[in-house]
């Protein structure tokens, strides 16, 4: 499980810092550090998700299923606190990045999968 948040977290940060770093060179210095934070909220829901999961597997032996339920619900409601903080916190078009780098961000789960 560690190796695969690894590799995750890892794809993670590329992508965010590629959406970034395009975002600096093409807009403002406030749309470049919207995109900072919203790939940083994406891998904070990694981390919930991988937090969730190792303690709830490591304090006792539960199903499988139980804690991977208990561990996405982790995932899901950090991810979903992290975007309402931020869109109440920035810009109103600071959001559009701070949204599409998050999106983006996200897609590294299908990408973690497929190799």
């Amino acid at each position: 499980m560690s190796l695969q948040i690894t590799r995750l977290l890892a794809l993670q940060v590329a992508i965010t810092m590629a959406i970034a770093a395009g975002t600096f060179a093409l807009g403002n210095s406030v749309n470049g550090i919207a995109a900072l934070l919203g790939g940083a909220a994406a891998s904070m829901t990694a981390l919930a998700y991988g937090a969730a999961y190792w303690i709830q597997s490591t304090s006792r032996s539960e199903k499988p299923l139980r804690i991977f339920l208990v561990a996405e619900i982790c995932r899901v409601v950090c991810g979903i606190a992290l975007v309402a903080i931020g869109m109440v916190h920035l810009p109103a078009e600071a959001a559009i990045f701070y949204l599409g780098a998050f999106a983006a961000a996200l897609i590294a789960y299908l990408l973690v999968l497929l190799f």
